[in-house]
């Protein structure tokens, strides 16, 4: 028996929304962050492929290597560890590695190209301990999410016989136990400073390495973050306590004084591991580090990372003030826990940004919602290329960085053509005159509760609807065992009835609970969700229960 190809676009946009907004694999060839290739106007003058710009991201793909949806061209390319100053071998990147990219001066938009490439892990070390969406290294929590990748290059894995078993995922990782270090890795990705938060590292890539041996590199054990406290030579990095007395200590490649203060980002490193579980670190050398891969004022920057804070018309991401009020009117801000992409210029005081563009790659999950049904109310926004429409009974608001195809004439299987005559600029007229206003839309709701449309996807006319997303919390669900009673809650404000014996329970739950991830199928009137007793491929809830950060990543429209 085979599911409706839009039921399966509804999971698959729960698992999307929920886990890997709009990521991927591939990149598109110097990729509009303001305007994406599919969805023209509203772009901008500069990009992360402007000539003396800087970009800075995960690398999702090779063929050169892709970063922020630009395929860089490095065939003229260097590559700088900069712990070490050592010039490396660009062949031994990995997806997932996060690396500042200087654009050469020669790099159009459609031919992007690099100068200049720089590496900087920010952890280096054993685990210490794990949880179950998390790990603890050299005194770092550093988080796990849908989109952090495994790699493992121990020696065992190529053995020729008996060779142990790749690390692809949290529960390969060894933790330190008495005097036995656990796993020995290095950790890409993006600082993370919340002052309710006690993650320090947002992981987009867990590399796992062999021990260092006898001749260890001088950047063997690293620790780069924030400094939150300072003592009598020493500095506090996370949960770990550095060591400066017998450090050199170096900011803008010269010598200076280890008198850093609090809110400074530094890396430390030794060839010596600490001791374990490791607390304190006694630091080889401490860099001072800028927090902007470029500090020149007017400067163009482009920036992935985590969103830690949000204060009216700006927010923080990597620790960086970004002022999110140039931007074009609808534009929804990011909630924290979100992994955004900003494009903009660096400010006078050459430690902000001012953004232009900003797109959210992966909504944190209490803020991600995912609708199937038909679209209506289409109202033109005040500024260009701003949209509202309503499903579900749900005000949704469209713009220049929603992705937008229509699988009615193909299937979801068969993918979109790059020419695809559903942009933004058609948006209105385009669903006026379609068969079908049936469509799977993927949404992050801003700190106002507000929904901003990732992805519109056109699928075959149906009269079964859907939502994906968080329980609400009021009003509180009200759980029945009984057929023909319903069980009722909300999900963003949408009511759900639902008789029991529709109701799937996963991972051993008892009830449907506020904050639980649910998938709902069934048939909307009147403002209400309704699923009958008769669980079918289009009648029928899951309750997934609370939100895992650490599933495999699903990738799609």
């Amino acid at each position: 028996m085979k599911f409706r190809s839009s039921i399966w676009g509804l999971a698959a946009a729960l698992v999307v929304t929920l886990v890997a907004c709009g990521g991927g694999s591939g990149g598109s060839s110097g990729g509009n962050t303001s305007a994406p290739s599919n969805n023209p106007g509203g772009g901008t003058t500069v990009s992360g492929t402007s000539p003396g710009a800087m970009s800075s991201g995960a690398i999702t793909a090779f063929g050169s290597v892709f970063i922020n949806e630009h395929e860089y061209d490095v065939a003229k390319a260097g590559l700088i560890d900069d712990d070490t100053g050592q010039t490396m071998n660009i062949a031994g990147l990995e997806v997932g590695q996060v690396l500042d990219v200087k654009v050469a001066s020669t790099s159009t938009a459609m031919a992007p190209a690099a100068e200049m490439l720089h590496m900087h892990p920010l952890v280096r070390g054993y685990v210490d301990a794990s949880a179950s969406n998390s790990i603890t290294v050299m005194g770092q929590t550093v988080q796990l999410s849908s989109s952090t990748l495994f790699s493992d290059h121990r020696a065992c894995v190529f053995a020729a016989s008996s060779p142990c078993t790749a690390v692809s995922g949290i529960g390969g990782l060894a933790t330190t136990s008495g005097s036995t270090p656990g796993s020995y890795v290095v950790v890409d990705g993006f600082l993370f400073n919340s002052g309710g938060s006690t993650v320090n590292v947002i992981a987009s890539l867990v590399a796992v390495f062999d021990a260092p041996g006898t001749s260890p590199g001088a950047a063997a054990f690293k620790v780069e973050g924030s400094i939150s406290a300072v003592g009598t030579n020493s500095i506090t990095i996370g949960g770990l306590t550095v060591n400066t007395a017998n450090a050199k200590c170096f900011g803008s490649g010269a010598s200076m004084s280890c008198a850093f203060s609090t809110g400074q980002v530094v890396s430390a490193i030794s060839s010596a591991a600490p001791s374990l579980p490791a607390t304190s670190f006694d630091a080889k050398a401490v860099m001072l580090r800028d927090r902007l891969p470029v500090t020149m004022a007017g400067a163009t920057l482009e920036l992935q990372g985590g969103v830690s804070a949000v204060n009216g018309t700006s927010f923080t991401l990597r620790g960086i003030s970004v002022d999110a009020s140039g931007l074009p009117a609808g534009t929804s801000l990011p909630v924290v826990g979100d992994i955004v992409r900003v494009l903009g210029t660096v400010g006078a005081s050459g430690t902000s940004i001012s953004a232009t563009s900003v797109r959210i790659l992966r909504a944190a999950a209490s803020a991600s919602f995912a609708f199937e049904g038909d679209i209506t109310n289409v109202v033109t926004g005040s500024a260009a290329n701003i949209f509202t429409f309503t499903v579900l009974g749900q005000t949704v608001t469209v713009n220049a960085q929603t992705k937008l195809a229509d699988f009615s004439l193909h299937g979801w299987d068969d993918g979109h053509s790059q020419s695809n005559p559903f942009n933004i600029g058609t948006f209105k007229t385009y669903l006026a005159a379609s068969s079908t206003q049936h469509a799977i839309v993927r949404t992050a709701a801003d700190a106002s509760g507000n929904l901003q449309a990732l992805s519109v996807a056109l699928v075959k006319a149906s009269s079964v609807d859907g939502v994906a997303g968080v329980v609400d919390t009021s009003p509180a669900p009200v759980n029945s065992t009984t057929t023909g009673t319903p069980s009722t809650f909300s999900i963003h404000g949408l009511p759900v009835s639902a008789d029991p014996k529709a109701i799937q329970l996963s991972r051993k739950l008892t009830a449907i609970s506020a904050g639980d991830q649910v998938l709902a199928v069934g048939s909307f009137a009147s403002g209400t969700l309704t699923i009958g007793a008769t669980r079918g491929f289009d009648n029928f809830v899951v309750d997934n229960g609370p939100p895992r950060t650490h599933d495999e990543d699903d990738e799609g429209f």
